[in-house]
């Protein structure tokens, strides 16, 4: 007898997963629960979509539709197949911009969706916080709203048609019916007409509990949409299959209704010191029908002044406040919004409401305040700790005019109870995310937990208000829903479920599921954890166990800007995320897999892709640190598995080009024969890259050489980097210049490498003992206050951000490193302190210059790229941008490995590469990294410099 698997792989086009490292990836998404599936389906087309469906159905296996999982109530996972329809079923299919409609397949990126619409000066109304990587089929599964639903409303609300396949194999069209075509449905002896048929009798028979039971509040997501049955509107069936949570069949197609954006726009900032008298203000607010009314309290905006993620993005705060109200609001133009402005400012100074009231026009600005509110859930869960902010009373809604007396009876009761939370929200719809801390691996937390779930209920009921305002009940509070909705809605739930899918195959478990044992959580009190022994020091990151499970789920890495994750962002598959990685660790210390498989091939594929490029470190909010996590995978796999030649010779490039160099002429001419190519091959190495060439001298021969001014009274020491030393010398030259200019008298070291390749590619023994080589070289040479000047990025920055977990605690080395990390600077970050300061007295010539910067993904993740860019627009005539480039996609040896090349350029041709070739020839391309300079070389032909070289050039243009 076949298989499922067997069909499934006969039949579809797609991907088809049965393996246990791909079901441990996708058994998690935001919430608190872990689900194994039996298997995961990646449908290529509508056609792929179907067969796998009738597939399931004659197997009698549940399906469950997956979008970006950003969901945190677990309505995505199941224990039968999920259907993943991010990577293929995400076309626009039409946007009518006369009749103001969109369709569009399921897997399509809310923000995707905008950037289309954006130019004819239209949105898609709801928009959630996570829309940079939230799909609109998982939107219209739990009925999403988001920050502007004052203005747009739910997505129940601009959902006109979908075209939806039920678990027999069938694809129906909902949409609206005039009554007449009602009853031709009805008299269907089909299974839509049986549908029809059951959605009238089911009305009919509850429609005055519907009324008496269904929360009249501007947000409610819970149960089904039953009430929208009642509405003195056409049935629309759509509006059901709105809110479902993917219970009553997948949708293929969304047709849904676009809003105009607003024309001009603006923000006040209220702050003030009790949470509890901002929220008395709510209703007086409302009355300024403004678009958004958000609120964020002190615990997130504390975390989030300690949070990389939003380095240098809170300058607009005042104080300290105990919560932030957000207020933006609209008008036909400038002028009509800044009179509403006038208005607002002086109703609220002239009634003493909050204090230092801020206006905000700018557009950036403004960004970064909803920085902060969109990064309010993934700063909660960067505590370093089991107790965690979760989610289970995290959506609350009731009323905005009782919001103020519900939250303070509410926050007594967290009180009592010793709880603290995190507390965010859309106050302006009484819909508030409240995430206490608890310990689910503790017995008394977990049953806390179920209490305080009852309670709350309770207190919510009171108030006429829901469990959920936009979240969905999913796993975590559908067991509640007899409660909130009583006996007889519940009995319409079920009937309704029964008439779309009678054998209960569409993501059981969900909205009429009534179990509160939680069997399957993420973590639970009866786990015993397992903790590799590690090389590195992850003290830092509270030990390797937190360093995985820091990873909450949120799905960040699938966004399409920035660093994070290069590789989610060239193949838009789950597997090669940030996310996946860590629930690959996780499955491993939570015991799911074994701990063998600590060094298993199907780890191995899951960590291959990682570019080390520590864009999560900085850009997750719960800074897990892939990276470094992955250097320990690879010592603990090749201390098993072996060490090929391939990985010892790119970690040993040092040693290489050092032996190598007194006959650099006679390298450059040997590795670009074809022969030469051949043999690299067979290592491993495309032939589709030249290796670096070696310079004919060495820069520290140069230095020895150079007879630098006698009037320096300052001295700086210059990090000898590898490549400076071998393959680029100009730029340490051009560096040298530049600093003596400044007044400063060059202190270069011997050469030594900083292990950085040794570390990125798991060689950890090798690593070390460079490490402790150069820290060594370093504290000989480190004159008193002297400061350590870095021109490779990823050289100095990994002196400042790996030793410490490279170098063991009990070397006597150890207490150096604070010290010498302390005084560790890139380039730029030196010379801006000058510019600063105004001690910047190069003659530069008044030229101008275009200039475009690529920086560096150490530099962006750990540093920042405003040094940079500040620094050159200090310049006069310099006209800098900078291009909107993640990771180049070279990260050191990674693009030179055969196969690893293709998506090595694919990554270059996300931004970096169509942005360098769409400039002018004689643009200045700047990139400080060495990796990207080649990786630049090699997709587009143009030579980028190194910002040293840049501006020694600019200085000798007199």
């Amino acid at each position: 007898m076949r298989s499922i698997q067997e069909e499934l792989k006969d039949n579809i086009e797609g991907q088809v997963y049965f393996d246990p490292t791909t079901r441990h990836i996708y058994s998690v998404d935001a919430s608190i629960f872990e689900v194994q599936p039996l298997g995961v389906v990646i449908p290529k087309s509508k056609l792929d979509l179907l067969r796998a469906v009738e597939i399931a159905n004659h197997y009698k296996v549940p399906l469950t539709a997956r979008g970006a999982a950003t969901g945190i109530t677990g309505g995505c996972l199941g224990r039968g197949l999920i259907i993943d329809t991010s990577k293929y079923l995400n076309r626009i299919l039409t946007i009518d911009i006369q009749n103001g409609y969109t369709v569009c397949e399921p897997g399509v990126v809310q923000d995707d969706l905008n950037k289309q619409l954006s130019p004819y000066g239209y949105r898609l109304g709801p928009d959630t916080s996570t829309g940079n990587r939230a799909t609109l089929g998982g939107m219209l599964a739990n009925n999403a709203a988001g920050s502007r639903s004052l203005r747009y409303g739910r997505m129940v609300d601009h959902v006109k048609e979908a075209e939806v396949i039920l678990a027999n194999g069938e694809i129906l069209l909902f949409g609206a019916l005039s009554e007449e075509k009602l009853k031709q449905k009805m008299s269907l002896k089909t299974t839509e007409g049986h549908i029809y048929r059951e959605i009238i009798r089911i009305r009919d028979t509850y429609r005055d509990e519907i009324e008496k039971r269904f929360p009249r509040i501007p947000r409610r997501v819970s149960g089904y949409n039953l009430d929208e049955l009642i509405k003195d509107e056409p049935i629309n069936i759509a509006k059901l299959i709105t809110g479902s949570e993917g219970t009553l069949g997948i949708a293929t197609e969304i047709t849904m209704n676009i809003a105009p954006k607003p024309k001009s726009t603006g923000m006040c900032l209220l702050f003030f010191q009790d949470m509890i008298e901002a929220l008395r203000h709510i209703p007086a607010l409302l009355a300024y029908s403004p678009i958004a009314l958000e609120m964020i309290d002190d615990q997130i905006i504390e975390l989030g002044r300690a949070s990389p993620s939003l380095r240098g993005q809170l300058d607009w705060l005042s104080g300290n406040p105990k919560a932030l109200l957000i207020v933006e609001i609209d008008g036909e133009d400038r002028q009509e919004l800044e009179e509403k402005m006038r208005a607002l400012l002086t109703d609220l100074r002239q009634n003493q409401i909050g204090y230092d009231p801020i206006a905000l026009f700018d557009r950036q600005k403004m960004a970064k305040v909803w920085n902060l509110r969109k990064s309010g859930l993934g700063i909660l869960l960067s505590k370093r700790s089991f107790s965690r902010a979760i989610a289970f009373i995290e959506d609350i809604s009731v009323d905005p005019h009782q919001l103020a007396p519900f939250m303070e009876r509410f926050c007594a009761y967290l009180s009592s109870k010793g709880k603290s939370a995190g507390i965010y929200g859309h106050v302006g719809s009484g819909c508030m995310h409240v995430r206490p801390y608890i310990n689910l691996r503790s017995p008394e937390e977990l049953a806390l937990m179920r209490e305080m779930m009852i309670d709350v209920s309770s207190l919510l009921l009171e108030y006429g208000g829901s469990l959920s305002g936009e979240h969905g009940d999913g796993l975590i509070r559908s067991w509640l829903n007899p409660k909130m909705f009583g006996e007889k809605l519940i009995q319409a739930f079920i009937e309704l479920k029964r008439a779309f899918d009678p054998d209960d195959l569409m993501n059981p478990g969900k909205i009429i599921a009534f179990s509160s044992d939680f069997e399957e959580l993420r973590s639970h009190p009866s786990e015993i954890l397992k903790d590799p022994q590690t090389f590195l020091n992850f003290n830092k990151e509270g030990g390797f166990i937190l360093a995985a499970d820091l990873c909450n789920g949120n799905g960040l890495c699938r966004k399409k800007e920035k660093i994070m994750c290069p590789s989610f962002q060239a193949t838009n598959e789950e597997f090669h995320s940030t996310r996946a990685r860590a629930q690959s660790l996780r499955s491993i210390i939570h015991g799911r897999m074994p701990l063998e498989a600590f060094t298993s091939q199907g780890l191995y594929d899951v960590m291959d892709l990682c570019l080390l490029c520590k864009g999560c470190k900085t850009e997750c909010p719960s800074q897990v640190d892939m990276a470094k996590m992955k250097s320990e995978f690879l010592y603990h796999y090749q201390e098993t598995h072996g060490y090929s030649l391939r990985s010892r010779l790119f970690a040993s490039i040092g040693q290489l080009n050092r032996w190598m160099s007194p006959l650099a002429d006679f390298f450059n001419l040997l590795h670009r024969q074809p022969w030469t190519k051949k043999a690299l091959e067979r290592l491993g190495m495309t032939s589709h890259r030249n290796l670096p060439l070696l310079a004919s001298q060495r820069f520290s021969t140069w230095y020895s050489n150079f007879l630098q001014p006698s009037h320096l009274n300052k001295s700086v020491l210059l990090l000898n980097d590898t490549f400076n030393e071998f393959n680029h010398p100009h730029i340490g030259q051009a560096a040298v210049h530049l600093l003596n200019a400044l007044g400063y008298k060059v202190i270069v070291p011997s050469w030594s490498c900083c292990g950085r390749p040794a570390l990125s590619k798991g060689l950890l023994k090798q690593a070390r003992k460079q490490a402790r080589k150069l820290l060594s070289t370093l504290a000989a040479s480190l004159a008193k206050g002297a400061l350590i000047i870095g021109l490779e990025p990823s050289c100095i920055l990994t002196i400042k951000d790996d030793y410490l977990g490279l170098i063991d605690p009990n070397d006597p080395l150890y207490p150096a490193i604070e010290l010498i990390t302390s005084r560790c600077l890139t380039l730029d970050e030196f010379l801006l302190k000058h510019v600063q300061d105004g001690t910047y007295p190069l003659p530069f010539p008044n030229k101008e210059r275009l200039i475009k910067v690529h920086g560096h993904c150490y530099q962006k993740a750990l540093v920042g790229m405003a040094p940079t860019l500040d620094l050159l627009r200090s310049i006069p005539g310099f006209y800098v941008s900078e291009i909107p480039s993640g990771c180049c996609g070279m990260a050191g040896s990674f693009g030179y490995e055969s196969e690893h090349y293709d998506i090595s350029m694919k990554i270059g041709e996300l931004q970096l590469f169509p942005h360098i070739r769409k400039s002018m020839p004689d643009t200045w391309i700047i990139a400080n990294g060495t990796s990207c300079r080649h990786q630049i070389q090699d997709g587009t032909g143009r030579q980028a410099l190194h910002l040293a070289e840049a501006l020694y050039l600019h200085l000798k243009d007199q």
